[in-house]
């Protein structure tokens, strides 16, 4: 009966809206699929989609291009970057050197990331006990999201005695080898984890950096059952961290904790000793806080 529904409402469609296309077909769509295609034909604006793809090009790795290096990398016309350059640098969201020609991001983009990272709750819920374990063992202590299976920190919490790190607030970074990105990681569903293996490029950052797809799965597996991962100087070298998940009221995981050091300090007696139970203990508080009873 489903499918008739489906089939007699795509037939409707089509004759309402004067869709080409072999009425066979249209009745063995799918009606929310055949919804999002046409969504997707009528109200997709692709210069706005390609000017989205210019500004997620920059980063901190890579915060300036030139109108050839963008349109190289993106595969587009170099007159139409042009134009979009040109748009983009009117509204402000970037800016252009006249001496080298080339662009980066202006201020007014994170002060549009701000208003998401301010309107994520559990951040606000968090921040006091996150101050409280970064005081407890003198090291810095990070909260993050899974946004696109990268890791977002959306908090970052130092002492006197915090080392330089290369996490900073609003700044991403590789999951797989971060332990708040690993304990994210190990708790997602089935299809996403596929997901994720079938798009991830485990590149190099240290010599303990897991690049065997194999190998992480069995470690993702690992991370699950003990409830916290570890990152062994895994994405900066001779840094260490133990990281632990956050859960909402439907106990699902929405980020993770994670406190971290130099690997002097961080050494494996004080994480089976100090840390761990710590930082479990600081998990569940802030997840009791969003609602989880578990």
């Amino acid at each position: 009966m489903e499918n008739g529904n489906h089939a007699k409402k795509a037939s409707e469609y089509a004759k309402l809206y004067g869709w080409s296309g072999d009425e066979a077909v249209l009745k063995n769509q799918n009606v929310a699929q055949y919804e999002k295609s046409m969504a997707s034909k009528y109200y997709r604006i692709n210069s706005v989609i390609r000017a989205a793809q210019i500004l997620e090009s920059f980063s901190l790795e890579k915060p300036t291009y030139t109108n050839s290096q963008l349109a190289k990398k993106l595969g587009l016309n170099k007159s139409s970057v042009t134009r979009l350059l040109y748009s983009l640098e009117e509204a402000r969201f970037l800016r252009r050197d006249k001496k080298t020609g080339e662009y980066s991001l202006t201020f007014k983009l994170f002060k549009i990331g701000s208003v998401y990272i301010n309107q994520i709750d559990f951040r606000s819920e968090a921040k006091p006990l996150l101050s409280e374990l970064a005081s407890s063992f003198k090291e810095t202590v990070h909260l993050a999201v899974l946004n696109d299976f990268d890791v977002f920190y959306i908090e970052k919490i130092e002492t006197f005695q915090s080392i330089g790190m290369i996490s900073r607030v609003g700044r991403k970074a590789p999951s797989y080898c971060t332990g708040v990105g690993k304990v994210m990681l190990a708790h997602l569903e089935e299809e996403k984890l596929k997901d994720f293996f079938r798009t991830v490029d485990l590149k190099r950052y240290t010599p303990n950096t897991i690049t065997d797809l194999e190998e992480l799965r069995l470690h993702l597996k690992r991370i699950l059952e003990l409830g916290y991962a570890i990152d062994d100087s895994e994405h900066e070298a001779e840094v260490k961290c133990v990281a632990t998940p956050l859960r909402d009221v439907s106990g699902k995981v929405v980020a993770a904790i994670s406190i971290s050091g130099p690997g002097y300090r961080i050494t494996r007696e004080r994480m089976e000793t100090e840390l761990i139970p710590a930082i479990k203990r600081t998990a569940t508080r802030i997840s009791n806080r969003l609602g989880y009873v578990g």
